[in-house]
Order: C-alpha cells, then structure tokens, then sequence
C-alpha cells in the first residue's frame, strides 16, 4: 500500500475523529493562585520566607487580603517608606499581585493617598477576570468607615456581581471577615452571594486560620505573617499562605504551613475561640546579670492550666551550652482544671556576656486534641533573661507639671540615659533621658529627648481615638503586679495628645501631663495617681515592670526602646525592665 492511500485509508479518519471528540469535550481552563494574609512586618523572616515559597510554586497570581504595612500613622512619607519596604519584600514575586486594603494600609485619610501612589488610584476597591473566573476586591475600611462596606460601595459590589453572573468561578477578597463580626449584618450579604457562583471568600484581620462553608461557599481566614500569642496550625493559629487551584468550575484549597502542606478542613470552625486556653503565652525567668558574676539561683516556675480539663505537662530545660545546671534538668506533673502547680529549679550558669537568644530556655509542653480530633502539642517557654533596671525615688518636693523636668529632684534621681533601636538594639543616635519619682499619692516620670530639627516634629493625633504612636511621642508601660500579663499603657505627642489603655480598655484610666518643645529636644512631664493604677503608694524595694518606647519620624528607624520588645504590636510585657522603689 502507498504511503498516500495509506494516509487516506488510515490517518485522515483517525484525525477527524480526534478533532470530533475534541470538539465535544469542555477542555477546562486550569491555573493556580495563592491567598497570603497579614503581614505588617511582624515577623518578616515568616513573610518573606512565604514569598520565596509562592514564587517557587509559580502561582499565575498572588492576591493578599490586606494589612501589608504597619501603618497607623497620619504621616503620608512614614507610609510611601512602609510601601517601598513592602515591595523590596515581595520583589522575588515574579507573578502579577493584587492587593486588598486593610485597616493598617488605609488607616487614616492623611495616608490613603500612599496606598493609591503604591498600587494605582483604582484600587481602592476593583475586580479583574482571570479567564472564565472573576475576582473582587472589596474595601472594609473605605474613608476610614471601619469594619463595613458603605453603601455606594455596596452598590458597585451587587452590580459587579450581577455583571459577571455567567463567570465559572467568582471569589472575593476583603480584609475585615464581616461573616463574623457581631456588629455587622452580614445576612444580606450571604444571601446576595447565593444567588451567583462564588466559590470562594478571602480575609484575615484577626490573626487566626478559620476555615467554614455556608450555603456551600468556602469562607477562608488567613494569617500569612502577623503577630500572635502562640503558633499551632491545628490550634487554629498558624503562618502560612492559601494555595488554589482551578479546573474548569472545580476549586481545590490547600493550606500551606511551615513546609507542611494541610486541607482546608485540618482545623475545625471554633478551634481559634477553644484552643487559647489550653497555650499560655511566654514568659520569663529574672536573673542577676551574667556579665558580672556566674549565676546562682533558685526559681519557682507556675504551670497554669487554664483549662477545664486536667493535663499532663512536661518540663525540660533547653540549652547548647552545657556549661549551665539545672536540679531537676526537667519534670513531669499534672495539673487539675484551673489551677496552677510550682516547679522549684535550681539554677546555675557562669559568668559571661548572653545574648537573649544564647541564655537557656525552659520549654513547657502538653498535649492538645483539637475539635477534629487530631493530637498537636501545646508549646510555651520561660526563658532566662537579664531585665534592665531603674528607680523611682521619693521625694517631698512639689513638681511643677510645665513639661519640663528641671525641678531640684529631678536632677537628684538618677534615671534612663538612652533607648535603643529597634531591629537592631544600637544605642539611638538622638538620646532620651528618662527619670522616675514617686510622693504618698502620685508616680511622676520625666523625659527629654534630643531632637535636632523640633520644628519638624509630628503632632497630628486627632479623632476620639487620637493614634498618637503614629506621630513622635513619648510610651510608658507599667506593669504594676510584675505579672508578665497586664499592664497600664500612656502616651503623649509634641502637642500633649493622649492615648493610654488598660487591661480595662482604653482611657480607663486618668493622669496629667504637660510638654514642652525647645530649641533642640522636647520633653514631657506626666503625673499619675496610684489609684488610677489600682494600687497604693509602693514600698521601698518594691518592683514593678517597666518599660519606655520612643518614636522618632525623622530617624530611619522610628521607634526605639528602653528594653527590647517586639518591634510592633502586640507588646511583650516578659521582656519589660524593671523599676525598682527607692
């Protein structure tokens, strides 16, 4: 047979018949994307380890649900520096992003116009096909209207809806996940969505994973980088970025954690409100400093179950320098619902310089069993550490609240000489002085900080809840239990502009304070009540914790501290100094 009869005889039919069941077969469009969740440069290792690993996956997009910088600043440069800084983050990304806008990224009117300069003025809320499938982004805080979406905006959302109605698939992404919020309907919403192919809603804002289907749609909450108190994906609490695929109108999730990969469905509807009080968060062990003598001492160690089951703890010490002694070197106990058991160590170390990192940890562990069933491991650390320390001294003189520390007993009392940076813990090149005194019913703390252009300062706080730590301002924190747990938070701008809370809330508490701005510095003077903070006149010896942050906008790095903690909220109360009644 010739190779032409045989092309006709054999080939020509068999490629029609392909090309027939080709053109009866739906040839489903199939691509992947991811969802990352908060970031804020909380804990930018995380993050930017997240974004190597979605780059390496090489999604046909990224889609972030909002809160990618600190924010919470009325200062517009502080803002385009925070979104140079972002995008330096995500620059292996070689893939298209799509940013939703969070409370961080839009907190104020004074910045909003950074996020429009960072990612186009259209993108304040904005939708975009991605083939057959359509996405929206949604606004929550749109005009600094918080946790809702107004109604012109609202309006857009129906009719954006009811435009792409034929669309495969529709997802939607917004930062704040109002299906949970108390305060906001969200029953309109839902049954709005019903009516279209939504396969899929996209939030974060509190720092949890929470996974729930209603009326079949997949509702996602996701923490990509963000601060929280403990890190246990099965817990509901964990670090990670959401992976989709699609195939036609098949959506497939899976969540992607500390190189573990999970389905949608690990972790159960409610494990982020249960799990909580089965962790404790860190704390620490106060020891004398070890740069001046070797370490001899004994501590007592509380294990809290604050469960309503009884559990079985372990304790083991943590160190890779054996030099160290423990008597016992662990242990293992249990603990009754609701209450709290003692460990006695003995503890001995030689003289030396530590870092925090390098000083002995002990790590405190138990089992949990999550609402689906699974066995995880409830982690928590004390570990040693080396508080800075101060005084407050008694004084019968009387101060003269001006803003000015310059009163006879200030200059008696010896105080704080400088904070450091944070990152980086360097001395600040612009230094701030920080004194303590204490009479039978008030506690006065006086500050001067070196300011080379005051004219410059930033003093724009303003509103029922004025962010004064987004301007320059002085902070002090007061733990007055020194339980590693509550504490009295204030602040004060140029313009004597206040903001304080308290494990009451905020402006729970009442006190004085009066600034003052000079020729090269500024400085305040504050007067605080001991009844305001629920206590009465401390005895001499008596410890509280303490702590001082500064913020400076014209410093590359803007905020800075007495004692170390993290660099943005929540703070840690464990790693605060110490101020000692004199």
């Amino acid at each position: 047979m010739s190779r032409n009869l045989y092309f006709k005889k054999y080939f020509l039919p068999l490629l029609a018949l392909v090309i027939l069941l080709s053109s009866k077969t739906n040839f489903a469009q199939q691509f992947s994307f991811v969802v990352w969740g908060d970031s804020q440069f909380e804990n930018p290792k995380t993050f930017e380890e997240i974004v190597k690993e979605t780059e390496l996956l090489h999604p046909s997009f990224v889609i972030h649900v909002g809160d990618m910088i600190h924010g919470y600043s009325y200062n517009i440069n502080t803002a385009r520096e925070q979104w140079k800084e972002f995008k330096k983050q995500i620059s292996p990304l070689t893939v298209p992003f799509y940013p939703t806008p969070g409370n961080h990224d839009v907190t104020t009117k004074e910045i909003q116009p950074a996020y429009l300069e960072a990612w186009g003025k259209d993108k304040l809320y904005y939708s975009f096909n991605y083939g057959s499938s359509h996405f929206i982004i949604i606004n929550a805080f749109l005009d600094q209207q918080f946790d809702t979406i107004p109604p012109a905006e609202m309006k857009w959302f129906e009719d954006d809806l009811e435009k792409n109605k034929s669309a495969e698939n529709i997802f939607i992404s917004f930062h704040s996940p109002l299906y949970m919020n108390s305060k906001y309907d969200w029953k309109p919403v839902a049954e709005l969505l019903k009516k279209y192919n939504v396969k899929g809603v996209f939030s974060g804002h509190f720092h949890i994973y929470d996974y729930r289907v209603e009326n079949g749609i997949p509702y996602f909450c996701i923490n990509s980088s963000g601060n929280m108190d403990f890190t246990n994906f099965l817990a509901g609490y964990g670090h990670g970025f959401l992976y989709v695929t699609v195939n036609g109108g098949k959506v497939n999730y899976a969540f992607i954690t500390h190189g573990k990969i999970y389905p949608p469905d690990a972790v159960k509807p409610g494990e982020s409100r249960r799990s909580p009080k089965f962790f404790n968060t860190d704390r620490t062990i106060l020891i004398p400093d070890p740069s001046k003598a070797p370490i001899n001492i004994t501590a007592e160690v509380p294990v809290i179950n604050r469960s309503d089951e009884e559990r079985s703890y372990t304790l083991s010490w943590k160190t890779n320098d054996y030099r160290w002694k423990f008597e016992p070197f662990g242990a293992n106990i249990t603990v009754p619902p609701g209450k709290t058991k003692l460990v006695k160590f003995l503890i001995a170390g030689p003289e030396g310089n530590f870092t925090r990192s390098e000083l002995p940890k002990l790590k405190i562990s138990a089992i949990y069993k999550t609402l689906a069933g699974k066995e995880t491991e409830s982690v928590y650390y004390f570990r040693l550490f080396n508080p800075p320390q101060t005084i407050a001294k008694y004084t019968n003189d009387k101060i003269v609240l001006d803003g000015i520390p310059d009163e006879k007993a200030w200059q008696d009392v010896t105080g704080i000489d400088n904070l450091f940076y944070g990152y980086t813990g360097q001395p600040d090149k612009e230094k701030t002085s920080v004194k303590v005194l204490y009479d039978d019913k008030n506690l006065y703390v006086g500050i001067v900080g070196e300011e080379p252009h005051p004219e410059k300062l930033s003093a724009l706080a303003y509103g029922d809840i004025p962010l004064v730590f987004g301007d320059d301002d002085f902070e002090l924190f007061f733990d007055t239990k020194h339980d590693q747990t509550n504490f009295f938070r204030l602040m004060v701008n140029p313009k004597g502009t206040v903001l304080c809370s308290s494990p009451k809330g905020l402006f729970s508490f009442k006190f004085d304070v009066k600034t003052h701005v000079g020729k090269n510095n500024w400085s305040a003077e504050f007067r605080i009540p001991f009844s305001q903070l629920n206590v009465v006149k401390p005895a001499k010896g008596e410890l509280w914790g303490f702590n001082v942050i500064r913020h400076r906008l014209q410093s590359k790095i803007q905020q800075s501290f007495w004692s170390l903690m993290q660099y943005y909220l929540p703070y840690q109360p464990e790693y605060f100094g110490i101020l000692k009644f004199e």
